[in-house]
């Protein structure tokens, strides 16, 4: 669920965009592993630690 096309209001026919969710997002880095042209740069949040989960 992160990354979704929408209907794009008052678009003709088909239309779609591509949103993102970044509230889904788990850091798995699946997005920058099956992007092998490299349009999505991937970087670690929480200043390069990576997420903190808490109780893990």
């Amino acid at each position: 669920g992160v990354y979704e096309f929408v209907d794009v209001p008052g678009g003709e026919g088909d239309a779609k965009r591509l949103q993102i969710n970044a509230q889904n997002c788990v850091h798995c880095k699946t997005c920058d592993i099956k992007d092998p042209t490299q349009n999505i740069t991937w970087v670690a949040p929480e200043g390069g630690g990576g997420p903190n989960y808490p109780n893990m």
